[in-house]
């Protein structure tokens, strides 16, 4: 029988013998201060007008040995949409032919695959989901870094960070997912961009929360507030007796 030791040994020597792909991905939360979904269109064939979402939640695991293995999974709230132009982002809103807000609330993609075409460019596949209607969508993506986010040096507010940031393109359809109001004099085909910053999840220590520094455990680290010493009293005087008390 193999001792406790020996045991731990083998079982490193075997993670260590695994390719690189089979090794567990980093996970990845998208900045949202610094994440931009545009999407344009053809204006009457006058000019290209355009709007973006500003709210962008999403969650990437990525592996940058293996990259193919990626996945991603984003959500998009539909009211956060902002084309610049009061009036069309409240019909956008409220039209039937376009979004149906109050009832599909959101806007998501999840990836079903990832095609490296190079070191640092790839084709992902995936299903995009507006107005309650699923359709495949793919985004040519271009990986523009990873590494030690480049303000740490000079920003504390960055120490500690890790951070990948990715350029995408894409075009559809929008009667595709319902969208068919004003076609053909308004265009068919959307084109989006995406520029992406992402911040890697900070893993957490062998020993346990403890004696992790995370958001979500270095609260717990504080120590609790100094309580306001209580006044001292002066000792209590002996009761006072009467004739009628012996």
């Amino acid at each position: 029988m193999l001792r406790r030791g020996a045991w731990l040994s083998l079982v490193m020597t075997a993670l260590a013998a695994l390719p690189a792909g089979a090794r567990a991905a980093d996970t990845y939360d998208i900045d949202p201060e610094h994440t931009e979904v545009r999407f344009s269109w053809n204006h009457l064939g006058l000019s290209r007008q355009g709007g973006r979402f500003i709210d962008v939640k999403g969650v990437l695991s990525f592996d940058e040995q293996n990259p193919a293995a990626s996945t991603l999974d984003v959500t998009i709230p539909v009211k956060s949409i902002a084309t610049g132009v009061k009036k069309l982002d409240e019909h956008l809103l409220a039209s039937k032919e376009f979004f149906l807000a109050d009832v599909h609330s959101t806007i998501t993609y999840k990836s079903t695959g990832v095609a490296m075409q190079s070191d640092r460019t790839g084709i992902v596949t995936g299903e995009l989901t507006i107005n309650g209607i699923t359709r495949p969508a793919v985004l040519d993506v271009v990986w523009n870094f990873s590494g030690e986010h480049p303000l740490a040096n000079i920003n504390p507010a960055y120490a500690g960070i890790y951070a990948s940031g990715f350029s995408a393109t894409t075009q559809i359809r929008r009667s595709d997912w319902g969208l068919t109001r004003t076609i053909p004099y308004i265009s068919d085909e959307v084109k989006i961009t995406i520029e992406a910053e992402l911040h890697r999840r900070t893993p957490m220590p062998a020993d346990g929360p403890a004696d992790a520094d995370t958001p979500e455990t270095a609260g717990a680290k504080l120590p609790a507030p100094d309580e306001p010493a209580l006044p001292q009293l002066p000792p209590a005087a002996p009761p006072q007796t009467g004739a009628g008390d012996r």
